[in-house]
C-alpha cells in the first residue's frame, strides 16, 4: 500500500523565493516513505523559470524513489509555462485533488 502526501502553497507565485519550501517538502515526504506526492497549485498563478525547475528536480528526486510526483489545480500563467516549455507531458496533472484521490482509491 502506498502513502501519499499533498502540499499546497500558499503563495501565488512559484519562483525562487517559494522553491526550497517545496523540495523540503518532497525530501521529508520520502524520507517518511510516501511514494505518492501532490502538489496542489491551486493558489498560484505565476511560475518563472526557477519555478518551472524546481518541480523538475521535485519529479526527478520522487521518480528515482520510485514514487510518482503529481500536480493538480494547475491554472493562469502556471499552466501557460508547462505547455509552451512542451514540460507537462512530464507530469501526471489532475483537474483536482478530488481527482488524484480517486485515482488512488482505484489503484
Amino acid at each position: 500500500m502506498s502513502t501519499h502526501t499533498v502540499l499546497v502553497p500558499t503563495t501565488r507565485i512559484l519562483s525562487a523565493t517559494s522553491t526550497t519550501d517545496i523540495l523540503c517538502w518532497v525530501n521529508q515526504s520520502l524520507d517518511n516513505g510516501a511514494t505518492e506526492l501532490l502538489l496542489d497549485l491551486r493558489n498560484v498563478m505565476f511560475m518563472d523559470s526557477c519555478g518551472l525547475g524546481t518541480l523538475v528536480v521535485a519529479l526527478t528526486r520522487v521518480q528515482a524513489m520510485g514514487g510518482t510526483f503529481a500536480l493538480c489545480s494547475l491554472g493562469g500563467q502556471a499552466r501557460m509555462l508547462l505547455e509552451e516549455t512542451d514540460t507537462e507531458q512530464m507530469f501526471t496533472i489532475y483537474s483536482d485533488r478530488q481527482m488524484f484521490e480517486q485515482r488512488l482509491a482505484v489503484a
